[in-house]
């Protein structure tokens, strides 16, 4: 015959679950209790993104990417969502740390950041590489501030 189980073996599974259902059910994320958000949501075949372009004088376009950008900026798919409903303030000054970091990289002749919105399906293949992005203007950063284009 086995010993009998602690006292405390009844009131421990019993939090223990509670904590389980409640994280399952309301959107808290405390480990080890997590509701696995990262990996439940579905990955469907369109795909979107953000990138980014400095753009100088002569109109040529390099390739700014986002690892690049000031630390509180780095996530394109954080900070654009929702950056049409921020405020004109919040834009402008989001886009001028932007330009002011082009500029940086690139050198004074910098006078825009374009943000592009970025498209594609995973299945659309060329061979065993992934077909061409669909990219479309949606932001423009100058001196001016942020502009919509898209």
């Amino acid at each position: 015959m086995s010993a009998a189980a602690p006292r405390y073996a009844r009131p421990f599974v019993a939090v223990f679950l509670a904590a389980l259902v409640v994280c399952a059910l309301v959107p808290l994320n405390f480990w080890p209790f997590s509701n696995w958000e990262l990996f439940s949501r579905l990955r469907t075949d369109e795909q979107t993104g953000w990138a980014a372009v400095a753009v100088d004088r002569t109109g040529r376009e390099r390739v700014y990417p986002a690892t690049s950008l000031p630390h509180g900026y780095r996530g394109f798919a954080a900070v654009l969502p929702d950056f049409s409903e921020r405020s004109a303030a919040v834009r402008d000054a989001i886009c001028a740390d932007w330009l002011y970091d082009a500029t940086e990289r690139f050198g004074t002749g910098t006078r825009l950041v374009r943000i592009y919105r970025l498209e594609w399906e995973l299945s659309d293949r060329h061979g065993n590489r992934e077909a061409p992005r669909h990219r479309t203007m949606e932001w423009v950063c100058s001196t001016k501030g942020a502009s919509e284009t898209g």
